[in-house]
């Protein structure tokens, strides 16, 4: 009987901290798709009354946001690309290459991730506008090609990894290459997707950078975009959250699509 109760406490609980979170993301989707009403910014306005999409053909009409997102999906694409590839590169070197002393290489590796990124943030400035690279696609991404929190995540995947499956396929004639794509990427699938997700969750959501490198509508992301159309929506308060509501489409799928792995891929390699 006890364990009756407390199993229905905790659905009960669960099932309230489900709708906390979602509360306010039903908010947003709801008030972008209230038809012909003025918004008043309070919870009534979650409460539907209809289907329109006037909101969302006047965010469309006042921004570039679908050439915005064409933006943001390049830049995650490519900073996502870059990240993964460098972190399994670097975190097979880190447990099966042959450095003379790999704990004090990822001890440097470590040590950048305790440096905040606004500290960097005029140094990567002047960097690409000496590069020639303002205003550019290129620029949004080009800081962000490697992750330290990616290559400790994979690090520690890889030291619970066998090391006799390693020394058996060596022996087998297996080059190093081979041998991370072949089997440690298959065999740490659920970690190397979550650091997918996370790398292009991050990208698509970054705003900070995209805002200081980018001064046209044509070279925004998304974010920016969004934050430009909300500023110049005023009171249409529908528009802006239409606007925020086609944002965040790619990233619940991306979070749908790979629930699953994310907490197998966390905690992968905490236990040997």
């Amino acid at each position: 009987m006890r364990a009756r109760v407390a199993h229905i406490a905790l659905v009960a609980y669960l099932a309230v901290a489900a709708l906390l979170v979602a509360l306010p993301v039903l908010y947003v989707v709801f008030a972008a798709l209230r038809p012909g009403q003025a918004l008043t910014g309070t919870f009534r306005d979650v409460l539907p009354t209809g289907i329109s999409f006037e909101n969302f053909q006047a965010a469309l009409g006042r921004a570039p946001l679908l050439r915005q997102m064409v933006n943001s999906g390049v830049v995650t694409l490519a900073q996502t690309a870059a990240q993964v590839l460098t972190a399994l590169l670097a975190a097979y070197a880190l447990v099966f290459g042959r450095l003379r002393r790999p704990n004090l290489v990822f001890g440097f590796v470590l040590l950048t991730m305790m440096v905040p990124g606004e500290t960097i943030l005029v140094a990567n400035y002047l960097t690409i506008r000496s590069l020639g690279l303002f205003d550019t696609v290129v620029a949004v991404f080009l800081p962000f090609l490697v992750s330290a929190y990616n290559v400790f995540l994979l690090r520690q995947t890889f030291l619970s990894f066998p090391k006799e499956i390693h020394e058996a396929a060596v022996v087998d004639g297996a080059g190093p290459m081979r041998f991370l794509f072949g089997f440690l990427v298959p065999l740490c699938r659920p970690t190397v997707v979550t650091v997918t997700l996370m790398a292009a969750i991050a990208a698509w959501n970054g705003y900070l950078w995209p805002l200081v490198v980018s001064e046209t509508p044509a070279s925004r992301t998304v974010q920016v975009g969004i934050k430009i159309l909300t500023d110049e929506s005023g009171t249409d308060l529908g528009a802006s959250l239409a606007g925020v509501t086609i944002a965040a489409v790619p990233t619940i799928v991306l979070v749908l699509l790979g629930q699953r792995f994310l907490a197998k891929g966390l905690t992968q390699g905490s236990v040997k």
